[in-house]
């Protein structure tokens, strides 16, 4: 192997999965690591806010404010939410990902970086896969999409099937 060791992450337990094979795997074979994580954007909302709350990034709505709001405004966000949800994304990511290099060093992996993308999930995996010469590429099998017992999610599948290195699919 001559390459860097790829793995993406969205923080779920399957993503860090992910990264305790990937961190073998640079630990194993001396080579440098990189974490992905393609910011959430595309999610829905509910997700991204459970994730943040739990994250402690964004506090609950009171159950009073939530049932002041008008149904126009829980339907179509003002642009202040659209921004505030942006930034919690935002930080949401980059605690996913500082968690997964913390994760990967205490592992044993070699010269963890990271890379933060946002746009179409495996298209940005591939491409950073591509950008770093990646000779292998780890990622789970499906992680926190809505439909989870998909036997392959969709994600996974695009990469395996349109990777130039090797796929390791961890369940």
């Amino acid at each position: 192997m001559t390459g860097k060791i790829i793995v993406a992450t969205d923080g779920s337990a399957t993503g860090n999965r992910a990264v305790d094979f990937a961190a073998a795997l640079s630990e194993k074979f001396g080579k440098d690591l990189c974490v992905v994580h393609v910011l959430m954007y595309g999610r829905p909302s509910k997700e991204v806010a459970k994730m943040a709350e739990s994250e402690g990034i964004v506090l609950p709505v009171a159950p009073d404010d939530a049932t002041r709001q008008s149904a126009f405004s829980m339907r179509f966000p003002s642009a202040a939410d659209e921004v505030s949800m942006a930034k919690a994304i935002s930080a949401l990511g980059d605690r996913i990902a500082e968690h997964a290099k913390q994760r990967a060093q205490d592992a044993g992996a070699r010269n963890v970086t990271i890379q933060m993308c946002a746009g179409d999930i495996a298209d940005e995996i591939l491409d950073v896969a591509e950008a770093e010469k990646a000779d292998v590429l780890v990622l789970g099998r499906r992680g926190l999409g809505r439909v989870r017992e998909v036997l392959l999610g969709s994600v996974s599948q695009k990469v395996l099937h349109n990777a130039d290195c090797t796929v390791v699919i961890v369940p």
